[in-house]
């Protein structure tokens, strides 16, 4: 059970840290920055995303063993 519920917090988490990603390309393409400028906010996003994934192969391999 706490197993699972680390899995949504990850993936909460994943959320959270795309969200803010998301957040900061928007303030980004409003001032019009140089391209260089765009590599941090791309790689928080992708953060996220790994994030996410950690918690779906978590969940997967909670169901693949056959934890209650």
């Amino acid at each position: 059970m706490r197993t699972t519920i680390l899995a949504y917090v990850i993936a909460l988490g994943g959320v959270a840290v795309i969200a803010f990603g998301l957040w900061e390309l928007y303030i980004l393409l409003r001032e019009r920055v140089a391209l260089r400028h765009y590599v941090p906010t791309i790689l928080t996003i992708a953060v996220g995303l790994v994030l996410i994934g950690l918690a779906q192969a978590l969940r997967l391999l909670l169901v693949l063993v056959g934890y209650q």
